[in-house]
């Protein structure tokens, strides 16, 4: 089950296709270039980055792949760390520790850890120094075990306030869970809100959910309502604190993968990745604000970029998951999906 997340302008949207394993995530629109003083703008160095990496698969017969990188670039003469070490989980008292792995030491250079428990905690990745620049970690699951069994690959998240899932579910054959994963000293407090084809949806227990400081928790979303819909966005709203938010979605009959969270508005939203082989693909669309939506649908493939026939053109509501289908979107061709407001040129 596959998951590309972005969003456009005021929207979010995800196209769920059914043929593959890979999660990919659109880049962010703003490509900032630090502070500003006195109207100039100036370009400041990157001193510190945090990454979120969830607990993998609870099965015992999964392996879990982390990879650390920081890409090559000019030196600034302070060396730097970077390590990965273990959240609380519910319950727990004290955290359990680094990952015991060798330690990122050099720009260009990936390294990699391993782990087969299957109470593999979520860890919390830092860099500094000539390390901060960049620094990512990946994290890849090859789990061969039950309805859930599938390749999950989720690129560890920044911790951040607000995030939009769509394509999230509360239907019978799933079972997506919330990971919410707080990097911080202090806690950090939080609502869950869900939101279907009419809009808001009925919850219990989704408000002032707290994650205590370096810990994690994983939320069932079926848990907070009665509603089923096999299309929803959830909406991650933190009050106070921060957090790191990814959805493990599970399919009884098509296998899991990590459901990333949109990316920030863009005057245009390309969705990469549609596997040539796709046999099925669907759009979903959230507007959080208050405004509708009109967007353009494009699909581009290396021979060229077409409309998909009865799905030229989509609005969208504003506070309302909207999905289309897209069967037989690539005509054997990899693909992408383009969205773009009517009114552009």
């Amino acid at each position: 089950m596959n998951r590309t997340t972005l969003s456009l302008l005021a929207v979010t949207a995800a196209v769920a296709v059914v043929s593959g394993a890979a999660a990919l995530t659109g880049p962010p629109a703003d490509g900032g270039t630090g502070g500003s003083t006195g109207g100039a703008t100036t370009r400041m160095p990157v001193e510190s980055t945090t990454v979120l990496c969830p607990s993998p698969s609870t099965t015992d017969a999964a392996d879990t792949t982390y990879t650390s990188f920081t890409p090559a670039q000019t030196k600034t003469g302070k060396k730097g760390q970077a390590e990965l070490v273990a959240a609380k989980g519910m319950g727990e008292t004290a955290d359990p520790g680094g990952m015991p792995s060798e330690p990122l030491t050099k720009q260009g250079k990936p390294v990699t850890s391993q782990t087969d428990q299957d109470d593999a905690p979520a860890l919390i990745g830092t860099a500094n120094g000539e390390l901060a620049p960049g620094y990512t970690v990946q994290q890849t699951t090859d789990s061969v075990a039950g309805p859930g069994g599938s390749i999950l690959g989720a690129t560890c998240s920044a911790p951040d306030t607000d995030f939009y899932f769509p394509g999230a579910s509360t239907a019978e054959e799933r079972q997506d869970f919330v990971h919410l994963t707080n990097p911080d000293t202090t806690a950090a407090v939080l609502d869950l809100e869900l939101y279907g084809k009419d809009g808001a949806v009925e919850t219990t227990g989704g408000e002032n959910i707290t994650v205590p400081a370096h810990s994690t928790q994983r939320v069932l979303l079926s848990t907070l309502t009665t509603h089923t819909d096999t299309n929803l966005t959830l909406h991650v709203a933190v009050r106070s604190g921060r957090v790191g938010a990814l959805v493990e979605a599970v399919d009884s009959t098509r296998g899991a993968d990590w459901l990333a969270a949109s990316a920030d508005p863009s005057p245009t939203v390309v969705l990469p990745g549609v596997p040539k082989d796709t046999t099925g693909a669907r759009l979903v669309v959230f507007v959080p604000g208050s405004d509708d939506a009109d967007l353009r649908v494009r699909v581009a493939t290396p021979t060229g970029s077409i409309s998909p026939a009865g799905v030229e053109t989509l609005h969208v509501k504003s506070g309302m998951t909207t999905a289309v289908d897209l069967a037989g979107i690539t005509q054997g061709e990899a693909a992408a999906v383009v969205l773009t407001p009517t009114d552009s040129s």
